[in-house]
């Protein structure tokens, strides 16, 4: 058949025209013969009869020019000129065929097509090229080109890292800066920064610091696990990774702070930055700092080897003898201790003094415990490493004293008596002796005494020393009296009370009655005594003891007074005399002896004090009492209550046994 489109000769079974590709179309319907049939090259088709005549103006079928084989093809042919014929006549036979390339002669023959010298025909299309339509083309696939290489870059694990690659190569250290600081100011810059490092997730500059640590750029690797750990902080392996790149390219500062902050803050229960730190300090022979690092890992992480790693690591722990392990123990105690290695030991009682520094180096390898309860805390020492504290809590105690007895028992009597004292005796003394050496016991029957009879407690350190029978007085006495053994403790108090009816009665203490004729304390205004002493020499302002109210002090030749203002008027509080401007209390003044003005008040008849003072009564706040000055002098005071609720207080102050000056005050 003969390809409808170039023309070209194609087998009856072919579907597709082998020149330009066409479509080969059939119909089935009905069966083309005559010329139509040979023209569309089918061999059987029956060639109609041709004219033996010309028949008008129509060529003869025949004719060159009506042939399916170009004239140009064929050399040497010559062909003859076809009779020109009339426009509608030509119209008119519809058996002329509306192409050039004609029909052959013979249709029951196949012809074949003809190849000019010059190759295979080419086909000429006739539809022009749409360029505008090829530039969108280009342009959609450069676009598509470029999306996907945007999502292989971001999306692929390989691109990421590129992505990764190329922020690391470009970053430095004022990045860094700028990407962790807290300058509001800066915080454009910053976002900017982190935005176009976030073009790659944290987890590809991880990788990418592994790939440049496994190349030995240690710089690098350090830079990106930088960037990774401001994308996603506190990422604990990371971090790990970053502390060896750290330790790799020699940056010990800050490999160590960031392991130090790791184990603080980002994961204080995991062992691994513990392991990496320790091993650091051992490298730089840091050796109580890693002892110690040991001990925080084990607290924290509970990881049994980090203890085994300290006990291994560091001298042992001083020791006790087993007969002096923690308890109570009766006299002061010396404790044995020793070192398991041969090191240095220091010790201390002192709960508040740091081992070693503040420790004692036990030279003679024992420690003494005086009475009281105490800690005993002991360290081994070797060169810089110190070992685990030894604890110890010992309660040393003396054997007390029974309170002493007397030989005079309590009741009412019609004479003067005499009563002597005796040690007592304490409850299981018996066993309480027991095991005790000679020396032992000596100290503790080794007793001293002391009393009182003026009512008021007995005090070892100034209350008379029992020496014999003591001699009491009349009136009611209370007798009280403590021991003390030879290591210093002191009994609990005897006391017993006693009244003596006889003649003669004491004498009343000092109360508010005993006043001087010409004032009274807190009585006496400041008109009236200007007036029964006259004017002072000078006034001056001042203040009195703890009254916040005002004060003023009128100097005189005899001495002085000082007026306080209270209730809106001026009242004497304090007079101070060293002459005899007024008749003294009970009679007794200036010039008069110890012995005048003790008489005159109630006495005791107590001996003196360990000081030489004596106490003449007791009764808070009513008391008498002869004081021992730093001087040589000595002052007899006496103080009262007054119904008033006021403290009055009088003294004779004595100089060779006279007495030179009064003072009477008030007492806020």
């Amino acid at each position: 058949m003969i390809c409808e489109r170039c023309g070209s000769y194609l087998p009856d079974e072919a579907i597709l025209c082998n020149t330009c590709g066409a479509m080969m179309h059939r119909t089935t319907q009905t069966r083309d013969e005559g010329v139509r049939a040979i023209r569309q090259g089918r061999r059987m088709a029956v060639p109609a009869p041709l004219p033996d005549q010309m028949r008008g103006d129509v060529p003869v079928y025949g004719d060159y020019d009506m042939s399916p084989l170009p004239v140009e093809q064929e050399r040497g042919v010559r062909r003859s000129k076809p009779p020109k014929a009339p426009t509608a006549s030509l119209d008119a036979f519809a058996s002329r065929p509306n192409t050039r390339r004609g029909v052959p002669v013979r249709g029951n023959i196949r012809t074949r097509q003809v190849v000019s010298k010059h190759g295979k025909a080419h086909v000429v299309s006739g539809r022009p090229i749409n360029w505008m339509r090829i530039g969108v083309i280009f342009a959609v696939l450069l676009l598509a080109a470029a999306i996907g290489y945007m999502l292989y870059m971001r999306t692929s694990d390989t691109g990421q890292r590129t992505t990764a690659r190329k922020r690391v190569v470009t970053a430095n250290a004022g990045m860094l800066t700028l990407a962790t600081s807290t300058d509001p100011l800066l915080d454009v810059e910053k976002q900017a920064l982190l935005k176009d490092w976030s073009d790659a997730p944290a987890q590809a500059y991880w990788l990418v610091g592994q790939e440049y640590m496994d190349m030995g750029d240690m710089p690098d690797a350090v830079m990106a696990f930088q960037i990774a750990n401001i994308l996603q902080p506190n990422n604990y392996d990371g971090l790990l990774l970053l502390g060896s790149a750290y330790e790799l390219n020699n940056e010990d500062a800050q490999a160590e702070a960031l392991y130090r902050q790791m184990l603080e803050t980002v994961s204080p229960s995991r062992p691994e930055a513990y392991t990496a730190l320790i091993n650091m300090l051992l490298n730089q022979d840091r050796r109580p700092e890693a002892a110690d690092l040991m001990l925080l890992a084990f607290t924290n992480t509970d990881r049994e080897n980090f203890r085994q790693q300290r006990r291994d690591f560091i001298p042992n722990t001083p020791q006790v003898d087993t007969d002096h392990l923690s308890g109570r123990y009766e006299l002061e105690q010396h404790i044995t201790v020793t070192s398991p290695q041969g090191y240095d030991v220091y010790y201390t009682l002192d709960d508040a003094a740091e081992l070693p520094e503040g420790g004692t180096l036990l030279t003679d390898g024992t420690v003494t415990i005086p009475e009281g309860t105490f800690t005993l805390r002991a360290v081994c020492v070797v060169e810089d490493l110190v070992s685990d504290e030894m604890h110890a809590s010992y309660t040393v105690y003396y054997p007390t004293p029974a309170a002493p007895k007397c030989n005079l028992a309590p009741n009412t009597y019609s004479s003067l008596r005499e009563v002597s004292l005796r040690p007592g005796e304490a409850l299981n003394a018996k066993e309480a002796r027991k095991g005790k050496t000679k020396e032992q016991l000596a100290v503790e029957d080794d007793q001293t005494f002391y009393y009182t009879i003026d009512g008021s407690l007995p005090d070892p350190a100034i209350s008379p020393v029992y020496t014999g029978p003591i001699k009491l007085p009349s009136g009611r006495v209370t007798l009280r009296a403590v021991a003390v053994n030879g290591y210093g403790k002191q009994s609990s108090t005897m006391e017993v009370g006693y009244k003596f009816d006889v003649k003669p009665h004491p004498l009343e203490v000092y109360s508010e009655t005993d006043v001087f004729s010409g004032f009274k304390l807190n009585d006496t205004t400041l008109e009236a005594f200007t007036a029964a002493f006259g004017q002072p020499k000078s006034t001056v302002p001042t203040t009195y003891l703890t009254l916040d109210a005002q004060a003023q002090h009128l100097e005189y030749g005899w001495g002085y007074a000082v007026f306080a203002l209270t209730g809106g008027q001026w009242s004497l509080v304090r007079v101070e005399m060293t002459g005899a401007i007024a008749g003294g209390p009970r009679g007794v003044g200036i010039g008069s002896s110890e012995a005048d003005i003790t008489g005159v008040y109630k006495d005791f008849g107590m001996p003196q004090n360990q000081d030489t003072s004596r106490n003449l009564y007791y009764a808070d706040p009513q008391i008498g009492v002869v004081l021992a000055n730093e001087d040589g002098t000595r002052t007899v005071q006496y103080t009262c209550r007054t119904l008033g609720g006021k403290t009055w207080v009088l003294q004779y102050h004595l100089k060779n046994g006279r007495c030179v000056k009064i003072v009477n005050y008030f007492k806020p």
